[in-house]
């Protein structure tokens, strides 16, 4: 009854309040290189820079601490293509799936930063519309889009829907020689003019190159390469531009000359086969040009380099990556215009590269670090660091540093809100597989790299003596490596482990793959250093064990010299040379504890000799490790049969007890308490529901003898009046080990001997295994670190009230009270849901409302994903969140929790997610970036349409004429005719006035002109030299020039320069009739030009006094178009002139579509 009544406890409302004001999960921000990466962007206003990835997400970065993440949750095809609308704070994302996407950076009410969101978004369908290349103008008004059909489609960014205006390939093409007049292919690039913004490049897959005039509609220059065409960029001077090819070519042409190239074409690493140049660029230097390109490379010698070269007069350097490159841009001085940055984008890391100090040195990134630059094995995250060892750690790092760039940092766009230093100083450790240990400053947003140490110079390996820069002897090319990804490891040995580091002194220790474990201190002297290695064997009591497994490393005999910074002061070496599974570092003591998958030991820092070594197998252990390897037949086949028995017994039981209840062994998950359950019982509602205890099965690889976790702590073990220091080591097999430790005064500490003997064993009965121990004070607060009492940065642990121990394992938490070790509660965390514990943390969550407020808690990342914190000592839950798939055991197993709330993990092999679970203190970017050119606002529709017709163009004024002709010309269906001057009996024509227009217009849309069928006007125009008939495609564009218009029609509409100001209205009965429609049985129409239009086949009622018949007629409402009406086979058409001035595509003023 009492534990009903404490498992029903409800929560005060007060308690709610307060949970609120201590705890909530938020995500804060992303540290490292993103994951697959696959498109690069350059705003050169803003100066941001943005990557994308295959998973749809963005991330922006400015100046440090500027960062902006967005993910597409639309949809989740990768991004292929990226691009900023310079100044507006906006831009473009092109996807997998053909669809467009925009964002915007928007500004947050409630914290003051600024936040990526997707604000619309469109597509192209079908085959031809498969979008190749994307650029918008330099107004960034339209998006002019390039398909694998050879078309370009213009996306109006007012509206982010596609516009009327198309350029068609054929009609691009009219000026091509007829020996060119094939496919060219899809659109491989556009380019801007620099000085014309009114003409663009188009360069097509095939080697077709045109200059192309939009605003009248011709080819200024037609340019044929004879091989495939790659990329197109304009040189600074705007007389030039560069073409790469697939043939690892590039040339530059004129941009007013087009017969031959004016230089080229050039093969840099010719003269045999060469891969594609994908990408070239002609950035300006303060002197002369850069030529910048990706590829190229000899197909046979190295064709497996991913390379960028760079050449400048004299100076040619070739990057070589170690990974694929995906793009780059050159980021220009922001007051002089001269190339400053190369930045590359590769498959696993960023490099940015000096352009403009002497020999192109690399800048020292302050994000988008390469995390991964060896395999990360482990990571540890030390909180609260003192200013004095992180200082030294700095210092350190920066003599690391010396060949990099010093000057500013040239990605400097944004500003960063909060400037004020870190309130406290983090430094994320991370192990990795060839030995190295990295520093990173995890104070803020910004993850920099403080300081890099490599344990591999202590030992020798046959595998270290290589080198893998041997290939990069050659003068030709010129390769330089770049970036510091290497996925190679020398030697697997070396991989680290565990590590623990002392924030209060900088000792550090670093345990290895092959048992080793190396005591580092911070030194800021040069030192020559003989290794000194103490053995430590942890089966040395027991006879029949044979190690079977990798050998130990070899330490050097020779001096060994060390910069500033780490510095080895002991060495390690366990028997047998497993890896290491737990450790534990007590500067204030001079000891590290470090356990294996046989046993743990205790080693003395300031003696150097071992004190304890324990070992922790069982006699089954010894019998599977002694004759049975990992990959044993003998143990599978056991193993297989020992399985067989049990699902037969299994089985049979089943058979005679029937169904199993809601507490059956075989149920796999926590019964519901709801409805729907089976053998239900009265009291299930009101009973805890709770897994029923069965035999633990484990897996193959499963060793009860590993010590899983390690704790030096003072407490009251013994009595109640002297606290003793201790050791506590928990294994697989839920043994607890407590030693006590008889230290000697600080004066005495180096030449008394330490004595360690065993005080307290302990087993769990569920035997699961114990990853956390944990000694409260009376206060219930964790103990403090190791020299944080001694160094003021923590208070003394109260000794007033009884001490419990917290003995945390992957099932439950149990809190007991020292010395009796009586228990005081738990939690059974897998009986009640079915998780098990991962990982552990200790914080205090101060209030979000009062700063004075704080409570100690515990925090939890679970098997399924869960980040959970708890309270101490009572152990109950006070938040839970689900944030990981419980499929990502990488992402679980590398949680590390700070000591104010936050915890990171690898959302990726090269990423960091950094999250929190306290309400006060969220590391978040704040960041915030001004707009420097507003987006331009489209006017509503309906007002222009209302606009338009009222409004008369002056003479000569062909903007406005094409704007009314656009205006007025239905888009529905397209009928082709020609326009000439055509003989009739008679022609009548009046002038239109506005008041005529508008009544005309007023009646349309009351509908008083009633629609009857429309007749269909046959597409044949005699002509006068050439006649020629003209299909009508049904392809449904709405443009002007759609797919109805061919190349004769454009060139006559380009020639006639002068049309004369004639109207003509269709009205209805009682009306003046302002043109007069004469029938005629003759078929033949004399024409003086073979100029076709474009006009909507509009059917109304004509009435008149005289004649009730109906007659299919077509309305052109236009000022600047001469019409003339005449009889073909009986059949009543209408004949336009040619426009004074080819319709722009690219008019300022929006077409108004007519429903009518």
């Amino acid at each position: 009854m009492l534990k009903f009544m404490k498992h029903q406890q409800k929560i005060s409302p007060e308690r709610i309040q307060k949970q609120k004001e201590l705890f909530s999960f938020e995500k804060a921000c992303y540290h490292g290189f993103p994951a697959k990466p696959s498109a690069l962007a350059w705003d050169p206003l803003l100066r941001l820079l943005a990557i994308a990835t295959k998973n749809g997400q963005i991330r922006i970065y400015g100046t440090p601490g500027v960062e902006f993440y967005g993910q597409n949750e639309s949809s989740e095809s990768a991004i292929t293509h990226l691009t900023f609308l310079n100044g507006q704070c906006r831009l473009v994302s092109l996807c997998e799936d053909n669809s467009l996407h925009l964002w915007q950076l928007k500004q947050l009410d409630d914290s003051g930063g600024m936040q990526l969101t997707q604000v619309n978004s469109t597509s192209l369908e079908g085959k031809l519309k498969k979008i190749s290349v994307v650029v918008a103008d330099s107004r960034c008004e339209h998006l002019m889009v390039g398909t694998e059909g050879g078309n370009i489609y213009l996306l109006n960014l007012s509206t982010f829907a596609m516009s009327d205006n198309i350029i068609y390939q054929d009609v691009v093409m009219q000026n091509v020689p007829e020996d060119y007049k094939v496919n060219p292919g899809p659109v491989e690039a556009i380019a801007e003019h620099p000085a014309e913004l009114n003409k663009i490049l188009i360069g097509y897959q095939r080697g077709l190159i045109v200059l192309w005039d939009k605003k009248n509609l011709c080819a200024d220059q037609t340019y044929v390469c004879s091989q495939q065409l790659e990329s197109v960029c304009w040189h600074t001077d705007a007389a030039h531009f560069t073409t790469s090819h697939n043939d690892g070519s590039y040339m530059v042409w004129s941009a007013t000359e087009s017969t031959l190239p004016a230089d080229g074409p050039q093969t840099v690493y010719g003269p045999f086969p060469c891969k594609p140049i994908t990408k070239i660029l002609r950035p300006a230097a303060r002197e002369s040009d850069f030529t910048v390109f990706s590829g190229g490379m000899p197909r046979a010698s190295y064709g497996d380099r991913n390379t960028v070269t760079a050449i400048l007069d004299d100076n040619h350097v070739t990057f070589n990556l170690t990974s694929k490159v995906i793009d780059f841009v050159v980021v220009k001085d922001s007051e002089e215009g001269h190339a400053s940055c190369l930045v590359i984008l590769a498959e696993e890391e960023a490099v940015f590269i000096d352009l403009e100090s002497e020999d192109w040195p690399s800048f020292a990134a302050p994000y988008l670090a390469s995390l991964h630059s060896s395999a990360i094995t482990c990571s540890v995250l030390a909180s609260s660091v003192a200013a004095d060892v992180y200082d030294k750690i700095k210092e350190a790092g920066s003599k690391q540093q010396s060949g990099l760039s010093t000057r500013p940092w040239p990605i400097n766009g944004g500003k960063v809100k909060n400037t004020d230093t870190p309130r406290q100083r983090d430094i994320l450790l991370t192990g990795h597989e060839d030995g190295t240990v990295q520093f990173w400053d995890a104070s803020g947003v910004s993850l920099t790299l403080l300081y890099k140490l490599s344990t591999s110079q202590l030992f020798v390996s046959e595998d270290l003596g290589g080198d893998g820069a041997s290939a990069e002897d050659d003068d030709w090319p010129p390769f330089r490596k770049a970036g510091l990804f290497d996925p190679y490891s020398d030697d697997p040995r070396l991989g680290v482990k565990k590590m623990e580091i002392c924030p209060y002194t900088g000792t550090l220790v670093v345990a290895g793959t092959a048992g080793q474990v190396i005591i580092f201190n911070l030194a800021m002297e040069e030192k020559e250093i003989v290794p000194e290695c103490v053995n430590v064997n942890l089966v040395a009591e027991t006879d029949n064990f044979v190690w079977k497994s990798h050998n130990k490393l070899d330490m050097k005999t020779d001096a060994v010299k060390f910069e500033m910074g780490m510095q080895p002061t002991a060495v390690v070496q366990f028997y047998p040379p497993a890896s290491c599974t737990s450790l534990t570092l007590h500067s204030e003591w001079g000891l590290v504890a470090c356990g294996t998958a046989h046993g743990f030991a205790l080693f003395d820092i300031v003696q150097r000799k071992n004190l304890l070594s324990k070992s922790t197998l069982s006699p089954l252990d010894l019998a599977n490790a002694a004759d049975e390897g990992p990959m044993s037949r003998r143990k599978s086949l056991k193993k297989s049969l020992r399985e067989s028995f049990r699902r037969l017994r299994r089985g049979r039981s089943q058979r005679k007890t029937g169904r199993p209840g809601p507490t059956s062994p075989t149920s796999s998950r926590p019964q519901s308490t709801g409805g729907g359950g089976t053998a239900v019982v009265e009291e299930e509602g009101l009973k805890p529901v709770e897994r029923a205890i069965e035999a633990r099965s484990h897996s193959s690889d499963y060793i009860g003898s590993m010590v899983r976790c390690l704790h030096l702590t003072k407490c009251f073990i013994a009595n109640t009046q002297v606290m003793s220091a201790t050791l506590w080591a928990g294994t697989n097999s839920g043994a607890i080990y407590v030693f006590t430790i008889a230290i000697p005064p600080s004066e005495k500490r180096a030449e008394v001997p330490l004595s360690v003997q065993l005080g307290k064993e302990i087993h769990l009965k569920h035997g699961a295994p114990v990853i956390s121990i944990c000694i409260l004070d009376g206060a219930s607060r964790p103990f403090p670190e190791p020299m944080a009492v001694k160094k003021e940065a923590a208070p003394h642990p109260n000794t007033s009230m009884p001490h419990r121990v917290l003995i945390c394992s992957e099932e439950q938490f149990k809190v007991f009270t020292l010395p009796q070790l009586k228990p005081f509660c738990k939690f059974k965390l897998t009986a009640h849901e079915g998780s098990r514990v991962r990982k552990i943390g200790y914080a205090d969550f101060v209030s979000s409302v009062d700063e004075g407020y704080r409570e100690p808690c515990f925090m939890v990342m679970t098997n399924i994903g869960d980040f959970s914190v708890y309270s101490l000592p009572d152990c109950r839950r006070q938040m839970n969140a689900s944030h990981l798939k419980k499929e990502d055991i990488n992402g679980i197993n590398s949680v590390v929790f700070s000591n104010h709330g936050e915890a990171l993990y690898m959302m990726s092999p090269c990423e960091l997610e950094r999250v929190s679970l306290s309400a006060r203190y969220i590391t978040r970017p704040t960041g915030t970036v001004p707009i420097i050119r507003p987006p331009p606002v489209l006017e509503p529709q309906e007002e222009a349409s209302k606009d338009k017709p009222n409004e008369t163009p002056a003479e000569g004024d062909d903007d406005a004429a094409t704007a009314a002709a656009d205006a007025t010309t239905p888009t529905t269906t397209a009928t082709a005719t020609a326009t000439a001057t055509a003989t009739v009996a008679a022609t009548a024509t009046v002038p239109e006035t506005h008041e005529e227009s508008a009544e005309s217009q007023e009646k349309a849309e009351n509908g008083s002109l009633r629609e009857e069928k429309e007749d269909k006007v046959s597409g044949e125009a005699v002509g006068g030299s050439n006649r020629k008939v003209e299909e009508v495609k049904e392809n449904g564009d709405s443009s002007v020039l759609s797919g109805d218009i061919t190349i004769d029609s454009i060139r006559d509409h380009m020639d006639e320069l002068r049309v004369s100001e004639k109207t003509m209205e269709v009205t209805t009965a009682g009306n003046t009739t302002s043109s007069t429609i004469l029938s005629s049985s003759s078929a033949t129409v004399k024409q003086e030009s073979s100029s076709v239009t474009v006009v909507k086949s509009t059917t109304i009622t004509s009435m008149s006094s005289s004649s009730q018949e109906s007659s299919s007629v077509q309305v052109v409402e236009t000022t600047s178009t001469e019409v003339n009406h005449s009889t073909v086979n009986g059949s009543e058409i209408k004949i336009r002139a040619p426009l004074a001035k080819a319709e722009s595509f690219f008019s300022k003023e929006p077409r108004i579509k007519n429903d009518e």
